[in-house]
Parts: structure tokens; C-alpha cells; sequence
């Protein structure tokens, strides 16, 4: 396909002209219909175009979608564009969770703490970047300021009537959202149980798009949105090429984390350590050695080396990889017969859970589920791995207050293939939600009732079935195609360095040389029907001319917006 300049400049017109809806109008969540048009705009003739389309997207995107995706843009590390859908529509290259979106965004909290939280629920509004100031608060510890989050100690009992706990365990159900666990709310009694008495937060969220691991973790620990730490996606644009946020180890975090603070300011006396799936993982954790004053903090993950994306996790044996190494302690035990042996226990149990013992759960092959270990057997096994991280590595045996970050991952390894409506998410949560009665006894067996404390919340939300949503996907392959071929992309030099569900980083020195700007790219992909993209078959919705996405913009724009504030924009 080929397409001149001068349609190129009218689509980009086009695109600046998108329907309205007022900026007077309340906040909305992004899953509701968007109002009325609003009245037109009094022309200016001195606007530019990026002032032009700058108001146009703050009309156009619901203020909560737009928040989000400014909170989760860095100026350099992000794409060169924005791409925003209608909800519930999503660019799908999978079943993917990168969404500005409610039911992607909203997650649970809850704080436990014999003697420390004051049991409640709180609908206060709360965000991931109020976890690392509130666990400061919870070990009453001064030397911590973050960014874009504030403590939560309305949940906390005055300090006077508290102390700091011996061991501090901060736990992700990764991807297990408010939605995921309002969908299947039978599945877990026990977290039922520990909310009564602990403080149970109804009002959390992300508040920063997209929403992944490697921004979320990196919030979690520093306090900060993506705009300010720089971990913004599972790619990130940094010295003068696309990689993993993790590809040299957490160097490219901007930002220390909690446990980067306080243990150096206790001389590194804390023991500090993290245990999860992947590299990006332990960034809410901290920088290890690579922190100045920091030190080897043990580090444990299963990501494959080398993987083309961070989030595989199908890694022979619990390591590190080669980037992280040099940064973290990895202990020698870790890969003892006897913890893998629970993995094939876990697996005898699941299996055994329909009553048959066929190798089959929920009608799957459980050795076809990366032999098992991404199937819900992976939580024991987990478990096992937490269990002997606390008693070998002796956290909370003193008064010098630990700290342990802990990462469940299999809720969203399932998610990833059976979306939140799967039938397997009820015993995934489950089982998950079994572990966790078992980590809680332990712990207060270990280390003693009353004497540790807990925050437990989700990474993110989960994908919905798009069958039970009505969604169009997306296909990112016949986007990238279209692009390429309307912009002059070669497979020797494509136009499109990398595109992901939200954003997408270009060759800007490709386009300039071809007489192209970044602009024309947003206005080519804003122009974009559901005839020309179309994923799955069967999701098409509406009419096959309707454009498929809410507002594409370049990253600069962001800069222009007059609906979001200089304080929200600043890195």
C-alpha cells in the first residue's frame, strides 16, 4: 500500500477532529459510556496543531484513562506514540493485562499486624505508590520519602501503642485484581478471614498504564509512578536502544526503594531479600549492591536467560540471570532435591483434586503446563521456597526489623491463557489462597505470633474473556503491517522499532529521511477501522468502518496536555 504525503497530512487532520465529550464533565471510570458531546471548541488561531490535539485528547479520553497513561509515560524511556482504545477494546497479541482500564487497574490491599494495623475496612483512595511509605511508617522509619505516595496510617494504630514487627513480608498475588477476586469471591476464605482482621482497602488502584510487572514492582518499592522511576513497560527506550527494563540488572531504576533506604541507613544490618518468578519482580525489593552503601541482598528468581521477552519464567532451576548476578545474593540451597520434590507433591495433589489420578486438571495435561510448573502446583511449591528462605536465611530471628518481598505468580501465567472468566481461576485462587493459610501459620510459628507483619496486594488486574466482554482485539500483527506499509518500513529497516499494546517506539530517523513525522503515524493509526485490524474472528463489533481507537497521540504531547497538571507531568 502506498499513500502520499498529502493523504497522510489529511488523515492526521482527521484525527485531530475525533468526537468530544466535555472537560467540565465528572470523572468517569473508563468502563462507562463517555457523555455527551460537548459543545465546539472556539476556534484559535493561534493554537498549533500539537495545542490543537492536545485539547482534543483531553476531551476525547475519560480523565481516569488519561491520568493513568501520563502516569505511566517517561518522556524518554516510553514509545514515541500513545495509543488509547475505547473500553473494553484492547491491541491483543494475547490475552494481554496492559490496559488503562478498571478491571485491569483496580487491585486489593490489605495490611495485617497483631498490634500494629488497626483492623477496619477503608475506602479511602489508595494507590501501589502508597505501599513503600506506609511499610516506612509500619517500621517506623523516617529516612523514607516517596515521590508520588503518601502512608496510610489511618490503618495503623498510634506509635505509641506499637511497635515495629521483626519481619515485614510485602506479598503479590501477581494479577489477581479486585475483579478477578469479585468474580470468583468464594475462592478465597482465607484472605476473607485476614482482611477482617487486618485493614481491607475497597479503593486501590495502579493510577499508572500500562499496567504490568515491571512498572507495577518498581511502584511498589519506590513509591513512585513509572514517569519518575523509568521502569514504564516490558521494553523501555534507554541509552539510545529498546531493552528489558532489567537487561543490566535494576542499574535502570532511577529511584531507590524502601529497602534500598532503610538498610543502609541501619548500616546493612536488616536482612533483606526477595523471592518471585522474574527479575522485574525483585525491583520492589531494591538495587542490591548497585545502590550506593547497598549490599548483596538475596535475590530469587526462574527467568530464562536470554528470553526474548522478561516475563519468561520457564527457567530449568531457580537463578538469576546474568544481568542481575552481580547485584544480588543468590543462596546455594535453593535448588535442593528436597524443595523440588514438593513441585512433584503439588502436582500429585492437583491432579488428584477431580478425584482421578490421569495427569489431567480442569480436562489440561498438567505436564504440558511447563511440567507442571505453571499450573496451580507452582503455589506449594512456592511456598516450600518461602518457607525455607525464612527459616535458613533467619528472618525476624532479632529486633532488627527484616524485610520480605515474596511474588506468587501462577494466578496470571493461567490468566495469560484462560483470561479472568476461565473456569481454572477458581482453583488457581484457591490454592493460592491455601498457601497463604499455610505461610501465616508458619510464620507464626517461626517467627512468632504478633511479632511480623503483612502487606498483600496484586501487580495488576487480569484480562476478561472477550467473548464475555463483547471486545474488539486488535490484531498487533495487521497494525504493524498496515503501518509499515503506509510509512515505507522494509523487513531490513521496518518503521516500527517495537510495538506493544499501549505505545509504540518508532525510527524516527527512518521517517524524517522518508519525509514522514511521528505526527503522520498518529494520525495514519487514528484513522484505522476495525476492516483494517481486525484480531480474533468473531470479536468484530460495531460496524467494520468504526475507528478502532479512542486517541493516538505522540508521547510529546503529553507535555501540552492543559488538562493534566505541571506536578503530575514533572520527571
Amino acid at each position: 500500500m502506498v499513500i502520499t504525503v498529502s493523504v497522510l497530512v489529511t488523515i492526521a487532520a482527521i484525527a485531530l477532529a475525533w468526537p468530544s465529550v466535555g472537560s467540565s464533565d465528572p470523572v468517569v471510570p473508563s468502563s462507562s459510556a463517555q457523555g455527551p458531546p460537548a459543545s465546539p471548541e472556539p476556534t484559535d488561531p493561534a493554537a498549533t496543531p500539537v495545542d490543537r490535539l492536545a485539547r482534543k485528547v483531553c476531551k476525547t479520553v475519560p480523565r481516569d484513562v488519561l491520568v493513568r497513561t501520563v502516569n505511566g509515560t517517561h518522556p524518554v524511556r516510553s514509545g514515541d506514540l500513545q495509543m488509547i482504545t475505547p473500553y473494553p477494546d484492547y491491541v491483543a497479541g494475547g490475552l494481554t493485562h496492559a490496559t488503562p482500564f478498571d478491571h485491569t487497574q483496580e487491585v486489593p490491599l490489605l495490611m495485617y499486624g497483631r498490634g500494629l494495623v488497626r483492623s477496619g475496612t477503608y475506602d479511602e483512595r489508595a494507590t501501589l505508590t502508597d505501599i513503600a511509605p506506609t511499610a516506612a511508617s509500619m517500621l517506623e522509619f523516617d529516612g523514607f520519602t516517596a515521590p508520588d505516595g503518601r502512608p496510610l496510617d489511618e490503618a495503623l494504630l498510634p506509635p505509641d501503642e506499637r511497635e515495629p514487627p521483626k519481619l515485614l513480608v510485602t506479598l503479590i498475588w501477581d494479577s489477581a485484581g479486585a475483579d478477578l477476586l469479585e468474580r470468583w469471591s468464594a475462592s478465597w476464605p482465607f484472605l476473607h478471614e485476614l482482611a477482617r482482621d487486618g485493614a481491607w482497602f475497597t479503593n486501590v488502584e495502579l493510577r499508572s498504564a500500562p499496567a504490568n510487572t515491571p512498572p507495577s514492582h518498581a511502584t511498589i518499592g519506590t513509591g513512585a509512578y513509572p514517569r519518575h522511576h523509568g521502569m514504564v513497560d516490558e521494553y523501555i527506550w534507554i541509552n539510545g536502544a529498546l531493552q528489558k527494563p532489567n537487561a543490566e540488572g535494576p542499574t535502570f531504576m532511577k529511584l531507590p526503594t524502601l529497602a534500598d533506604t532503610y538498610d543502609v541507613a541501619m548500616g546493612n544490618e536488616p536482612i533483606v531479600g526477595g523471592a518471585a518468578s522474574l527479575s522485574a519482580h525483585l525491583m520492589m525489593m531494591g538495587h542490591g549492591l548497585a545502590w550506593p552503601g547497598g549490599d548483596d541482598d538475596i535475590g530469587i528468581a526462574r527467568e530464562r536467560e536470554y528470553a526474548e521477552t522478561g516475563g519468561d519464567d520457564t527457567a530449568d532451576a531457580w537463578g538469576l540471570t546474568e544481568g542481575m548476578r552481580p547485584y544480588f545474593r543468590l543462596p546455594e540451597w535453593v535448588n535442593d532435591d528436597s524443595i523440588d520434590a514438593s513441585l512433584e507433591a503439588a502436582k500429585t495433589a492437583l491432579d488428584q483434586r477431580d478425584g482421578s489420578l490421569d495427569g489431567l486438571w480442569q480436562g489440561h495435561s498438567i505436564e504440558q503446563l511447563a511440567a507442571g510448573f505453571n499450573s496451580p502446583a507452582r503455589s506449594p511449591y512456592q511456598t516450600t521456597l518461602f518457607e525455607e528462605l525464612v527459616k535458613r536465611e533467619g528472618f525476624g530471628r532479632d529486633r532488627v526489623p527484616d524485610l520480605l518481598y515474596l511474588n506468587y505468580k501462577v494466578i496470571d501465567s493461567l490468566g495469560h491463557q484462560f483470561s479472568a472468566d476461565g473456569a481454572e481461576m477458581a482453583d488457581a485462587i484457591a490454592i493460592q489462597d491455601d498457601e497463604l493459610r499455610r505461610f501465616v501459620q508458619f510464620l507464626n510459628d517461626v517467627v512468632g505470633r504478633g511479632e511480623w507483619a503483612m502487606i498483600l496486594t496484586a501487580d495488576h488486574g487480569m484480562q476478561r474473556d472477550p467473548a464475555a466482554t463483547g471486545a474488539f482485539l486488535i490484531d498487533i500483527e495487521r497494525l504493524s503491517a498496515a503501518v509499515e506499509g503506509a510509512f515505507g518500513g522494509t523487513e531490513a529497516r521496518p518503521v516500527i522499532v517495537k510495538a506493544r499494546p499501549t505505545q509504540m517506539w518508532l525510527d524516527t530517523k527512518l521517517l524524517d529521511r522518508q519525509g514522514y513525522t511521528v505526527e503522520q503515524v498518529a494520525g495514519f493509526i487514528a484513522g484505522l477501522t476495525q476492516n483494517d485490524v481486525a484480531g480474533v474472528p468473531g470479536t468484530q463489533t460495531g460496524e467494520a468502518g468504526d475507528a478502532v481507537f479512542q486517541a493516538v497521540f505522540p508521547t510529546s504531547t503529553i507535555e501540552q496536555l492543559p488538562c493534566i497538571s505541571e506536578s503530575t507531568r514533572a520527571a
